[in-house]
């Protein structure tokens, strides 16, 4: 059996931003700004549709590009804050016909979060190696270690998370 590499760094640790988080942070800022004032200034019929491009795409890229990303605790705390501004928007939706149950998706976000510091989590108890991102090669897409099957059983857990949120989600609209 191979022996796995001891982990580099603390569970929870904070460093400076890196310039990718930089840009994804403010990307998303400029986003959500945009969403806002879309939405509650009434400049466009497909409020709907632009909630499901304003917070499904967080949800999936979170996890696809950010998942380095979200080892930085500061990292994942701003990211935690955006999922605050969701329950917020949640909450100020919650009136306002046009939503529906869709409205439900902007929970999502901190869920989501959550459960990914929970694999986490579990991945670094169980196989002392922070949680990878299996790709077609069998190789994580940026530690450039071997994906074990609790890496692949741990995307699963995530994207079918993800899959029956987003339709538990709808099913109310």
């Amino acid at each position: 059996m191979p022996r796995r590499r001891a982990l580099k760094k603390p569970l929870f640790y904070f460093e400076p931003l890196s310039t990718w988080d930089l840009i994804t942070v403010w990307g998303y800022g400029v986003v959500t700004v945009i969403f806002i004032i879309y939405n509650f200034w009434n400049l466009g019929p497909n409020k709907v549709v632009s909630l499901f491009f304003y917070v499904l795409p967080l949800q999936m890229f979170n996890y696809l590009l950010n998942y380095v990303s979200l080892r930085n605790l500061k990292t994942f705390l701003i990211w935690c804050g955006f999922g605050a501004v969701h329950i917020c928007l949640f909450f100020l939706f919650k009136n306002n016909t046009v939503y529906n149950g869709a409205r439900g998706l902007l929970l999502n976000t901190t869920i989501l979060l959550l459960l990914y510091q929970g694999l986490r989590i579990a991945s670094r108890k169980i196989q002392k190696q922070e949680l990878g991102m299996p790709t077609n090669d069998y190789k994580d897409l940026f530690d450039n270690r071997n994906i074990t099957f609790l890496d692949f059983i741990f995307f699963v857990i995530y994207w079918g998370s993800f899959g029956y949120l987003t339709l538990f989600a709808l099913s109310k609209v």
